[in-house]
């Protein structure tokens, strides 16, 4: 087995680099692996049992992370419109399979197993693709996730028919029970997404620990997949559930990162798995039945979508689209295939038929795909006459983010400040946090907060971190506030990204990497510290604001130069700066009835009055003999030693 994973790897590399210098997508490069060294290809894997094992659990893992993706809530929010165009190509698909079966000479029972596998489309290669492209929660997404969902719970009664036709000893009363017991079920795993699941997830986050969320998530995703096999469901249909139950926590951010490097390497595993069913000999012997065949269902299945889809009010560019991504026969066929062959219900030239045609469609399936949305556009732009359809089909989803947003990354003191600021702003922010007791408390008072590592790209893609327009860091590490910055400017290079570090040595890095503003907690301090020293001086609070300013206008460059000398000149030279301040004269100051010359402020040497207002008007100059008075208001100019001393002299109050 070990072999045989080091041969795929091997041969996998220079497939997928070819694949890439041709732009073609990497799924149809392990497809073309397969077919390269399987049993029917140059033969250097003969037992293909070994990777179709590592293959299932790809499956499950991939099913597992779009249903994270997708979201039960958005499930259950999907148009009823979608799930009645799914219906209606499952039937119209299976009734045209099996009528074209009949014609062509094969009895009922084999004409009904041809409808049925038709009628299946691949999951797994269809919603990766669409993952991919970041298709998902586009309305064609949602149409072809519909379709792809409703088809794979519809293998359940398909394979219950398949088993009564094969065995004669079936009975109503045993398919009436595998019914109930799959509806049974999915009440079960309803109740437990909405009720057990959480609680049981935010006591377990109180260990902290990344493996218990690791451990957890293959606990519930795996023995989801187990429960549902034992009611005739299919593996992969139990991890999607499992991904839809976890995708109503505040972990999921999280728990997406945590399977989606398993997932990458499972998954592929898969598609060489289906590039080696195919038997190039049988193709070779009946080259023109086989592609004919092939060719045959791309072709209807396309139409059926696209004429369910147009009839139910979708646009013609999101139907033949639509239609093409789900032209393929589904990975779940081989179910049927093996079910129908146990039965007896399928020759072995029809065994066979199947098999070729359903290990071709899925091999041309990420190219089709790739090509899909381009020959929509044309179909669209010779047909006008949709434009109507189009503008009502394809609304955008109304985004449930306001503008502006902003995610705070990190909850402790400062996310709390930021927070508490922009709430009493009436700003929308989300908040993320590494920390599952902080999780837990923020959501127990009200705060829309996920859980998840800010450095992981697979958290910042799942809470869609392009779709704030300003971020917040005020995490403690050093290491993963880099890494963050970096990922964040690369996923959304529009936001403005604010960046709290604790020393000022790391002010330069930030910036490089794409921080807008850093603060550096050390020298904040100092500018703290500074500003209290000058408000004890009297030098006016606006005067000092403005120096701060300069300071960090500079990234704090006055305060972070190493020779003390040249900060105490930066600090005199701000001090000797020629600045204008108004004094009102209080009741009890030892100015009044004094004469400003007597004050020695009419020196152009020293402090010098500019203006003199008494009664809201301005007195005319000189004001050499200006005799102070109760309420006036004098404007000095000077630099800042010796607008403090003026500033003192004026503003002193003569206890009595």
């Amino acid at each position: 087995m070990l072999t045989d994973f080091v041969l795929i790897v091997a041969i996998s590399l220079p497939v997928l680099f070819l694949f890439r210098r041709l732009n073609l997508p990497p799924t149809a490069g392990f497809i073309m692996t397969g077919l390269l060294i399987g049993p029917y290809g140059l033969g250097w894997i003969k037992q293909i049992e070994h990777v179709e094992v590592a293959a299932e659990v790809g499956v499950v893992l991939l099913l597992f992370s779009i249903g994270l993706e997708v979201s039960l809530t958005r499930l259950l929010q999907t148009s009823k419109r979608f799930y009645l165009i799914a219906a209606g190509q499952i039937v119209g698909t299976a009734l045209c399979g099996s009528l074209a079966a009949i014609a062509l000479g094969f009895g009922t029972g084999a004409a009904v197993v041809v409808g049925f596998v038709v009628a299946m489309s691949s999951s797994a290669i269809v919603l990766k693709g669409l993952a991919d492209r970041e298709e998902l929660e586009s309305p064609l997404g949602r149409l072809v996730v519909t379709i792809c969902l409703t088809q794979d719970f519809a293998i359940v009664p398909m394979l219950l028919v398949i088993g009564f036709m094969g065995d004669k000893q079936a009975d109503l009363r045993a398919i009436t029970q595998s019914i109930a017991a799959v509806g049974a079920l999915g009440i079960a795993l309803y109740l437990a997404a909405r009720h057990v699941l959480p609680q049981v997830i935010r006591r377990l986050m109180v260990v902290n620990t990344p493996e218990v969320l690791l451990l957890f998530t293959i606990l519930v995703m795996f023995g989801t997949a187990w429960l549902t096999s034992l009611v005739g469901l299919s593996l992969a249909i139990g991890a999607f559930a499992a991904g839809l139950i976890l995708s109503e926590t505040e972990y999921y951010p999280q728990i997406y990162a945590e399977v989606a490097p398993f997932r990458a390497l499972f998954s592929s595993l898969f598609f060489v798995a289906v590039g080696m069913l195919l038997d190039l000999k049988f193709v070779a012997t009946h080259p023109a039945p086989v592609l004919l065949f092939a060719v045959g269902i791309l072709a209807a299945k396309t139409l059926i979508v696209l004429f369910m889809s147009t009839s139910a009010g979708i646009s013609l560019r999101v139907s033949l689209q639509g239609g093409l991504y789900l032209a393929q026969i589904g990975e779940f066929s081989f179910l049927l295939i093996a079910a129908a062959t146990q039965g007896g219900l399928v020759t072995e030239g029809l065994f066979q038929y199947l098999i070729a045609a359903t290990s071709l469609t899925l091999m041309v399936t990420p190219l089709i795909m790739q090509y899909a949305p381009r020959i929509a556009w044309s179909a669209h732009a010779r047909f006008p006459w949709f434009m109507r359809a189009e503008a009502q089909s394809e609304d955008a989803p109304k985004s449930s983010r306001p503008v502006p947003a902003v995610l705070i990354v990190g909850y402790g003191v400062n996310g709390h400040n930021v927070a508490r600021v922009l709430k009493e702003s009436s700003i929308y922010y989300e908040i993320l946090d590494s920390n599952p007791e902080t999780v837990r408390r923020a959501r127990e008072d009200g705060e829309l907060i996920h859980y998840g590592e800010v450095a992981r790209t697979e958290v910042l893609r799942q809470i869609e971190v392009e779709g704030f327009d300003s971020l917040v860091l005020a995490i403690s590490d050093a290491g993963a506030t880099r890494r963050a910055v970096s990922l964040i400017r690369g996923l959304n290079p529009r936001a403005h990204l604010v960046v709290r570090t604790r020393f000022v040595k790391e002010v330069e890095e930030l910036e490089r990497l794409g921080a807008n503003v850093v603060v550096p907690e050390e020298f904040e301090t100092s500018l703290r510290i500074f500003s209290e020293l000058l408000h004890h001086y009297r030098i006016p609070p606006h005067i000092i604001q403005m120096q701060i300013e300069v300071v960090r206008g500079h990234s704090y460059g006055l305060l972070r130069t190493r020779a003390s000398g040249t900060v105490v000149e930066s600090i005199q030279e701000l001090l000797l700066r020629q600045l204008v301040e108004a004094v009102p004269i209080m009741e009890g100051s030892p100015a009044i009835g004094k004469e400003l010359c007597d004050l020695k402020l009419t020196d152009p040497q020293g402090c010098l009055v500019i203006s003199v207002l008494r009664d809201s008007l301005p007195l005319r100059p000189p004001f050499d003999h200006t005799t102070v008075q109760e309420n006036d208001i004098i404007v000095l100019y000077g630099n800042h030693l010796d607008l403090d001393r003026a500033v003192h002299m004026l503003s002193q109050r003569v206890h009595k």
